[in-house]
């Protein structure tokens, strides 16, 4: 099952408990296992990442954990991959090379 959980009830964004594929389908639990939204998946979610549970506009904080985790670079539609290529930390500042290789190596992805 494409099981992914909602942390807390403000959070913008689920964390992926499976690999899914684009076009797959994502189920979303809450933290006491209670069937949220099942939405489709616009890009490829690895396991441990988040989706958009809703459209989130450029600029926009991210919630997660019932706190904001940073905010976005880009406009994010709902069913996207929320990470480091369209989200920056308020904490850390990463160079666009880092966020490239974290990308490319995360989706396994050949370089070129």
């Amino acid at each position: 099952m494409n099981r992914f959980i909602k942390m807390s009830e403000n959070d913008m964004v689920a964390t992926a408990l499976v690999n899914l594929q684009k076009g797959e389908s994502a189920k979303v639990y809450s933290v006491n296992n209670e069937f949220i939204v099942e939405l489709t998946a616009l890009e490829a979610i690895p396991y441990g990442n988040k989706i958009a549970l809703e459209d989130i506009e450029k600029n926009s904080k991210v919630v997660k954990y019932g706190s904001t985790i940073g905010e976005t670079t880009e406009r994010i539609n709902r069913g996207q991959l929320v990470h480091v290529h369209n989200v920056k930390s308020l904490v850390v500042d990463i160079p666009p090379a880092f966020k490239a290789e974290i990308m490319r190596q995360m989706l396994n992805e050949k370089e070129g």
